[in-house]
């Protein structure tokens, strides 16, 4: 969660909203964003920690939505996130960091509602190309590595 929150920070993102049960670690990361990487991303940015209690509505006007959460990880791939899948907007775009299985009940209800989707393995894959290609000069298809993980992935 750290890492997507500090790239998105540094892209651009001007305001980040974290979800957390535990408030203080919440409340640590915004601090975090709030304090080097809001110097780092030269301009106006906000974060803040809000707990998270029963289903969270995600507000009006959010942009992105991001899983980064263990739940609907392999065996446990039924398991529903405590989020109101009708506060998923089309064209909201909506993150997992699920790898496997890559269509979580996130993801579903994600697509379901319009949402632009990036899935946990479509993550896996570029993370993988970046680190091919720095250590070996080779640019691999993602495609193909896609569908070799998608075979080892479906039970």
């Amino acid at each position: 969660a750290r890492a997507i929150a500090v790239e998105m920070a540094l892209v651009g993102v001007r305001q980040i909203v974290i979800v957390n049960r535990d408030e203080g670690k919440g409340r640590g990361l915004a601090d975090l964003l709030n304090g080097k990487v809001r110097d780092a991303a030269k301009g106006a940015f906000e974060a803040q920690a809000v707990g998270w209690a029963g289903d969270y509505a995600v507000p009006e006007g959010t942009h992105i939505v991001v899983n980064a959460t263990s739940i609907g990880l392999f065996p446990d791939i039924d398991a529903r996130l405590a989020l109101d899948p009708q506060s998923l907007r089309p064209g909201m775009v909506a993150v997992d960091v699920i790898p496997n299985p890559p269509s979580t009940r996130f993801v579903r209800d994600a697509r379901e509602r319009g949402c632009d989707v990036v899935d946990g393995l479509a993550m896996l894959v570029g993370q993988g190309r970046i680190g091919i290609r720095h250590w070996t000069g080779i640019d691999p298809d993602e495609a193909v590595m896609r569908r070799a993980l998608e075979e080892i992935f479906t039970p």
